[in-house]
């Protein structure tokens, strides 16, 4: 700025480099938090490492998750981590009582910067009862499933705002992976029922026997049913991003046995956070939805299209080179222009496309996802609509 020593402007450059990198690490960890919570279907050890996990993100002596029981009328500490956690865990509480009771009252988050809105008498309970929490709610897709705690942070100072964000954004994977391991909970729970159920009818006279076939039928048309659930996007019906990654894991089998290549794309909307933010979640999940029609109109019969989550598809090519996914990705450009009808409102949303091809680009999964990532970044940031993979874009992304 006009007027400042070149030690202070040294000073302030030094300053906002160090906040850079603090972003850079906490969105790192972020990431990498999300990743492990998505990829676990177990639901106690999903709850475990949720509150593990989110300890690290906010650096709080204490992190318990309250969940709300089938009946509605109360909670239970169904994990911790830290501070005489292991004594509160498996207590339950009336929904009407504490903090998590606010925030299911209010649907939103708590932390000391709401003491700031209320009036004195309820601030001065607050204050008392409340101490130095952080409590972000966990909403499901049908109903509000408990919360995300902290309490008291390490080396004594207040929750922060950033704080409040990082935690927010967690407990939107911590939902989605909750609601996921109950799907696989349930899926596993019939398909062990159908097998009792078998056993039993083998002992039943013909009469029954024709009974068990028709009850069989049906409950394989459930399980049939709660697999579909658990292998695919709910919103969009798409191949969720463990079955894109076993599609991708098939293909890459195929190509190193027949010595041939094939190509794997990350679609990334541009501005979708806009449109939830301007119109709300709603119109976003319309905006999804269309955006999933319009990608299957690309597709060959042995394609695959998949939601990774969020405003992130992806795109399983066999047997196509680079050339080819260029042909692709510009088809589904030019799918994309015309505007989405939501509702009663009209909404344009490009996308960045990033190509990766095997083996050029990566022999694993793991690999091919990185390099199309980094090439959607690069293609974003370059607004060309699609890019190659190249090896500079790893730097860049």
């Amino acid at each position: 700025m006009k007027g400042e020593t070149p030690l202070n402007l040294e000073k302030r450059i030094f300053l906002l480099e160090s906040e850079l990198r603090d972003r850079e690490i906490e969105v790192s960890l972020l990431k990498e938090t999300a990743d492990a919570i998505s990829g676990e279907l177990d639901q106690q050890k999903v709850f475990q490492l949720a509150v593990e996990r989110a300890r690290n993100l906010i650096m709080a002596e204490t992190v318990l998750l309250p969940i709300l029981d089938v009946n509605g009328t109360e909670y239970t500490y169904r994990a911790g981590c830290g501070k005489n956690a292991d004594e509160i865990v498996g207590q339950s509480l009336p929904l009407d009582l504490g903090v998590c009771g606010w925030v299911w009252r209010h649907k939103r988050p708590w932390w000391h910067g709401v003491l700031a809105e209320l009036d004195e008498a309820e601030r001065n309970k607050w204050e008392k009862e409340a101490g130095s929490i952080i409590l972000v709610p966990l909403v499901g897709k049908r109903n509000f499933l408990g919360g995300l705690a902290g309490i008291n942070k390490i080396g004594g100072e207040d929750f922060t705002k950033r704080d409040l964000d990082l935690l927010s954004l967690f407990a939107n994977q911590v939902s989605f992976a909750i609601e996921n391991a109950a799907l696989f909970d349930q899926l596993n729970k019939t398909k062990e029922e159908a097998e009792a159920y078998q056993r039993e009818m083998q002992a039943l006279n013909t009469e029954l026997e024709r009974r068990v076939a028709q009850r069989t039928s049906a409950l394989a048309d459930a399980v049939k049913e709660l697999e579909h659930l658990a292998l695919h996007d709910m919103l969009t019906d798409l191949p969720n991003r463990s079955l894109v990654e076993d599609r991708l894991q098939q293909s890459i089998h195929i190509a190193r046995r027949e010595k041939k290549v094939l190509s794997f794309l990350m679609v990334d909307l541009d501005r979708f956070k806009e449109v939830n933010d301007r119109y709300g979640h709603d119109a976003g999940d319309g905006l999804l939805k269309q955006v999933a029609m319009r990608l299957r109109r690309v597709l060959r019969q042995s394609d695959t299209a998949g939601r990774l989550g969020g405003d992130e598809f992806a795109l399983v090519l066999p047997s196509t080179d680079a050339a080819g996914a260029a042909k692709v990705a510009e088809k589904l450009l030019k799918v994309m222009e015309p505007p989405f009808k939501v509702g009663d409102r009209t909404l344009s949303s490009a996308c960045s496309i990033g190509i990766a091809v095997y083996p050029e680009h990566g022999v694993e999964v793991a690999a091919l996802c990185k390099s199309a990532e980094a090439a959607a970044c690069a293609a974003k940031r370059g607004k060309k609509g699609y890019a190659v993979y190249r090896p500079e874009d790893d730097k860049d992304a």
